[in-house]
């Protein structure tokens, strides 16, 4: 085991003084992963593009790897100071109580149907709200908003996996590959169980966290030309990986690879675009605040179709994929200029349900 292996587990971040200042292409990736999910968000909660079709494709291709690309940062910002019960209580704040804070919108709809039967059509979806249904869904399964359950998941596998493994980055990629393997292999099987917490996403995150752990130094070391070279790289193999994934030539049997194959591919390509790029204000801003971004997100874009397509009467349905697309890129314009007044009021008003204390 090397030095660097075995040195404490610590977040990637340089210091100045006293003080710790964030790698900014880090947070510019978070905010490209935030308007990826924003524009992502366009479907409705059934997966359908009801009010721009066009743009089908496009999103699904985006969903091929935004969120493990999420993920993979993950990795890069992973720590364990304080010892396993101050990073349980930390994690806890910044993960469980957002989660179950934010994921009351989902509680709402049901009840909201079932006072208003009249906005199920407002809803575009044929999803089951019955008031049961929905509140094991959110509160137990962990399908609210799912991904910061999982996250809570994998960030405990995660600090068991280092202490286990000794910090061995070896056995680290050798395992965070093979948890990847095995939840994309498995996934059409496991994905229909009913298991509670969001613990099977949890261990495909850990497989990605993994490898963002281990290749996080070198990534930090990356020069801006070589990263703009292997993003180049990655984007060709993304768009091939991606057309071969959503074809329908491709054998059950194996497209479980392709999708791998997309899903790292993507990962990496933004990785390295964000190296290249380095700064970008407004990314990184919505980069720091990814949390409040991310648990507001539907319920923003939500608000934003209905104010322009339904109040504002847009019909862009039939029309071609450009005006669609520009329809596209207003509506998630719209979102995020939102999100940014409502991050304002949650740092401000309530700081507590995103892991903070009014002195921070």
């Amino acid at each position: 085991m090397s030095a660097s292996q075995s040195a404490t587990v610590t977040s990637p971040v340089k210091k100045t003084g006293g003080t710790k200042t964030r790698i900014e292409w880090i947070d510019v990736a978070k905010g490209i992963g935030i308007v990826l999910v924003s524009f992502g968000h366009l479907r409705n909660g059934d997966g359908q593009s009801v009010w721009l079709p066009s743009l089908d494709t496009l999103i699904s291709v985006i969903y091929l790897f935004h969120m493990p690309l999420f993920y993979f940062l993950g990795g890069l910002t992973f720590g364990m100071r304080g010892g396993f019960k101050a990073f349980l209580i930390r994690k806890a704040k910044t993960l469980l109580v957002p989660y179950y804070v934010f994921s009351l919108y989902f509680l709402a709809k049901p009840i909201a149907i079932l006072a208003i039967p009249s906005m199920r059509s407002a809803f575009q979806t044929s999803h089951n709200y019955g008031l049961t249904h929905q509140f094991v869904d959110v509160l137990i399964m962990g399908n609210g908003l799912w991904f910061l359950m999982a996250f809570f998941v994998a960030e405990v596998m995660m600090y068991g996996l280092v202490s286990i493994t000794k910090n061995n980055h070896v056995m680290l990629t050798v395992t965070g590959i093979g948890l990847i393997l095995i939840s994309y292999a498995a996934n059409g099987f496991v994905s229909k169980l009913p298991v509670p917490f969001q613990l099977w996403k949890g261990i495909e995150i850990t497989g990605f966290m993994a490898l963002g752990y281990v290749l996080r130094e070198w990534l930090k070391a990356l020069n801006q030309r070589r990263a703009a070279a292997y993003a180049t790289l990655g984007f060709i193999a993304l768009c091939i990986f991606a057309w071969v994934a959503l074809s329908e030539q491709v054998p059950a049997s194996i497209k479980w690879i392709v999708l791998l194959l997309a899903a790292v591919t993507g990962a990496f390509a933004f990785t390295f675009l964000c190296i290249a790029i380095e700064r970008c204000g407004w990314l990184a801003y919505i980069g720091r605040a990814s949390l409040v971004f991310y648990a507001l997100n539907a319920l923003t874009l939500n608000i934003s179709k209905y104010g322009i397509f339904r109040l504002l009467r847009l019909n862009v349905t039939n029309s071609g994929f450009g005006i669609q697309f520009e329809g596209g890129l207003i509506v998630t314009a719209l979102a995020l200029l939102l999100l940014y007044f409502e991050n304002l009021f949650v740092q401000k008003y309530m700081p507590w349900s995103i892991g903070k204390t009014n002195h921070e």
